[in-house]
């Protein structure tokens, strides 16, 4: 049995470094053309979108330490400009809390602080060869659009 999780919204300074790690196994496990796409966050832009507010990170911990994160872009809609919507950018749980409810509390806890600043809708994207369909089903979210991917780089 596992310690339960605690989930909390952190700025970038709070976690940035605990969170790289994560992101290196993240980018492992999902990342498509690895041999001509590196990893390599721009995280001074990271920063500039926190400090116009539209960076908003959620943090799941276990005994303290981070196994996942729940990072969204939230924006006023274009087409929808009543509307502020929330664009996951990145989520991840470490594999060794996959079976665990840790994901779903992470996903609740993110909608209820998003919901706080006003957000009307939550969009999450993911890989199609690492898949959490199943999860976001569960919690009521709708398969709304599908992605295409190309690599055209030298």
């Amino acid at each position: 049995m596992y310690k339960k999780a605690a989930y909390k919204v952190e700025t970038l300074g709070e976690c940035l470094e605990e969170i790289k790690p994560l992101l290196e196994k993240h980018w492992e496990e999902i990342a498509l053309h690895k041999d001509k796409i590196e990893l390599s966050p721009d995280y001074g832009k990271y920063q500039d979108m926190e400090d116009a507010g539209t960076l908003h990170i959620v943090t799941a911990r276990v005994g303290g330490k981070l196994v996942g994160y729940f990072i969204s872009f939230v924006i006023m809609h274009p087409h929808y400009k009543e509307h502020s919507f929330a664009v996951n950018d990145i989520l991840f749980v470490d594999m060794s809390y996959r079976r665990t409810l840790v994901g779903v509390g992470m996903f609740q806890y993110a909608e209820d602080r998003l919901r706080e600043l006003g957000v009307s809708v939550v969009m999450v994207s993911m890989k199609t060869h690492a898949p959490f369909d199943s999860l976001c089903e569960s919690l009521g979210y709708d398969n709304v659009e599908r992605t295409y991917s190309k690599y055209i780089g030298e």
